[in-house]
């Protein structure tokens, strides 16, 4: 006993020398002045904003964290209240910055709107991040070897040294990644339709967006997330050896996160070509394809809303679809005699005409849901009818998918309800099946509080330049509307119907999907936002739903990005003139694949990986928490001190 008692307090001796400091101890980096933090948030928001559109640097999403971070992390602990209230500031300054850029189209709805939108929107969610990692997961100060060891003793206390940092380093950065995922999950929620620019956003184009057909592209901004947070403890960790060793470890823990995600990459390659527009998992071998076209007359708003122009932007709508037809024919007779073969087109089957193609009210019902025969307005779409029959008799028959109104009348004649309707038109107007918008643009379609808060209309007036009109109602629906694949064809195709904003909520899309050949339409009118980078902000984010569900998309803008996406995500066709931009005048042609039937995982289960994010997070924190109370040690300068010294910030 006396000789095993001896060999054990010889050991302890041996291990609680190797961890000691030097005589003098090493001086830990002074307290980072707020104003530093505050740039280097400043910064961290400008990195993060360069990764979307307009700039579209998806890079920056890799390392856009870190001088957040650098003000959280560096120099000595701030306590107290006043080190609450600065990572706090730090994350709000952040959050400010990084969507008061990405976002600042906002400005062009409404300034009134814009800035109280970006203080306490923009803020408020990355300041919680920032106050939870820079008061909970912050790195523990941590005894240094000591300099007089032998070399050899030396390495291997370096080398434990270094070991002991792994596991705070993974559960820093998974606890980070998570909370991220949750809080960019509550910015949905609180404002249903504006969760933009999610960092998961930032990886379109790169493989490793394909696994949002698992988790959602929610849950890609983990990927990001853990990467920066990791990458920072690594560093410092190197940082610290480099300076007080001269040596550098290796940072296996963050290799081995390397190499998970580029299984993920590679694996996101696979499904990149399985989802192709030309693979028979999508077009089932080339039997289940929808040819399409898109028309977009480029109408700014005051042109769109003047009653005096509803003649004649139905006529070039129409106008518009007979020429885009002839063109198509044009190029398919070229082609053909180019090659010498027979001209083979397969003309569009679907015309899509955008949100609110012309300002009027295609519908007015009485309190039983009948429609008026003797409208102003039906009367005047019904003295175009032979027009619209020329067209299709004459050149191609096809089925029309346009943006309308249905309004709802009381008895006494006023306006009941009314709905922001994709409306789907296989013959004449009397064959009308009409889908009404769920999911509506607050100070948009209606004025939350309107009633009791009559101040809020009259400031969106003053603001936007035009008036509000009536509250619409929102649709309750989630099933898909059948349309025929071709005009007079019994076989038919499932249309999710997608109404604005409507396409960049997840949770709401993936109710329609069922185990049947489907393609999702979009109609929108961003002309609201001018030549603003929203247009090319909203399909970006527009085409995760692709990804999520592993459905084709056609979108219809009157102003914006008209564009076709196949089940990956891919752009098959677009409308831009010869300079790259979307803000133009013409029609856009392309055949979308609907031969995918399966049900992925995120349309079955939703957002069940925030969910598991959630609970991760929480354990991490409370272990994070319990660990804290264990710390032993005075405090001296707010950093723990369990020896004569510490580890650096």
């Amino acid at each position: 006993m006396s000789q095993h008692g001896g060999q054990w307090r010889h050991s302890r001796s041996r291990n609680k020398r190797l961890f000691t400091m030097n005589t003098s101890p090493v001086s830990l980096p002074r307290l980072l002045p707020v104003w530093a933090g505050v740039l280097l948030a400043a910064f961290s928001g400008i990195l993060m904003a360069c990764a979307f559109i307009p700039v579209d640097w998806g890079g920056c999403v890799w390392i856009g964290f870190l001088p957040l971070l650098t003000a959280l992390w560096y120099g000595r602990r701030r306590e107290g209240k006043k080190g609450i209230l600065a990572y706090a500031l730090y994350g709000w300054v952040f959050g400010v910055v990084f969507y008061g850029l990405s976002l600042w189209w906002v400005n062009e709805v409404s300034t009134l709107g814009y800035i109280p939108l970006m203080i306490f929107y923009g803020g408020l969610f990355p300041g919680l991040w920032a106050l939870v990692m820079g008061v909970f997961f912050r790195p523990d100060a941590r005894p240094l070897p000591d300099a007089k060891l032998a070399a050899k003793e030396r390495r291997a206390a370096w080398k434990a040294w270094a070991m002991g940092d792994i596991l705070p380093s993974a559960s820093a950065a998974l606890a980070g990644a998570a909370l991220w995922v949750c809080l960019e999950w509550g910015r949905g929620w609180l404002i249903p339709g504006f969760g933009w620019n999610n960092l998961g956003v930032a990886l379109y184009g790169n493989p490793l967006a394909q696994w949002a057909e698992y988790f959602g592209v929610t849950v890609l901004a983990f990927i990001p997330a853990v990467f920066s947070v990791w990458l920072w403890r690594v560093c410092r960790r190197a940082g610290t050896m480099i300076v007080h060793e001269g040596r550098r470890t290796v940072p296996w823990d963050f290799f081995i996160l390397v190499a998970v995600l580029l299984t993920m990459f590679v694996v996101g390659m696979c499904w990149t070509a399985r989802y192709s527009p030309q693979s028979a998992a999508v077009t089932g071998n080339g039997r289940l394809t929808v040819p399409v076209m898109a028309v977009q007359l480029n109408l700014s708003q005051k042109e769109k809303w003047d009653p005096a122009n509803r003649g004649s932007i139905y006529r070039a709508l129409l106008d518009m679809t007979e020429q885009g037809m002839l063109d198509l024919q044009n190029r398919a007779l070229e082609q053909a005699v180019k090659n010498g073969a027979e001209a083979s087109l397969d003309m569009p089957a679907w015309v899509i005409w955008p949100e609110s193609s012309f300002p009027i009210s295609t519908f007015y019902r009485d309190s039983t849901g009948e429609r008026f025969p003797n409208q102003d307005n039906v009367n005047f779409l019904s003295a175009e009818e032979d027009y619209v029959q020329a067209l299709r008799n004459g050149i191609c028959n096809f089925i029309l998918l346009t943006g309308t109104d249905d309004i709802y009348l009381s008895d006494e004649g006023r306006v009941a309800r009314a709905y922001n309707c994709l409306t789907v038109f296989e013959g004449d107007y009397s064959t009308a099946r009409p889908h009404a918008k769920a999911m509506l643009v607050p100070f948009g379609e209606y004025i939350p509080m309107r009633e009791t808060f009559p101040f809020l209309e009259k400031a969106f007036e003053a603001s936007a330049g035009t008036a509000m009109g009536l509250n619409y109602t929102p649709g309750r629906s989630s099933s898909p509307v059948p349309v025929p694949i071709r005009p007079g064809s019994s076989s038919t195709v499932g249309v999710i119907p997608l109404v604005c904003f409507e396409d960049v909520v997840g949770s709401w899309v993936r109710r329609f999907v069922r185990q049947e050949p489907q393609l999702m339409v979009n109609v929108t009118n961003d002309g609201w936002f001018n030549r603003s980078c929203a247009n090319e902000q909203h399909w970006r984010n527009a085409a995760f739903r692709c990804i999520e569900l592993r459905r084709s998309m056609v979108r219809a803008a009157n102003t914006g990005v008209s564009v076709a996406l196949a089940p990956n995500g891919a752009v098959i066709a677009d409308l831009r003139d010869s300079s790259g931009s979307p803000f133009t005048r013409g029609v856009m042609a392309a055949t979308l694949p609907v031969g995918c039937t399966e049900i992925t995982l995120y349309a079955m289960l939703g957002d069940w990986a925030v969910l598991v994010c959630f609970l991760a997070f929480a354990v991490l924190l409370l272990r994070r928490i319990g660990a804290g109370k264990r710390v032993h040690g005075p405090v001296e300068d707010g950093v723990y001190r369990r020896s004569t010294g510490a580890t650096p910030r």
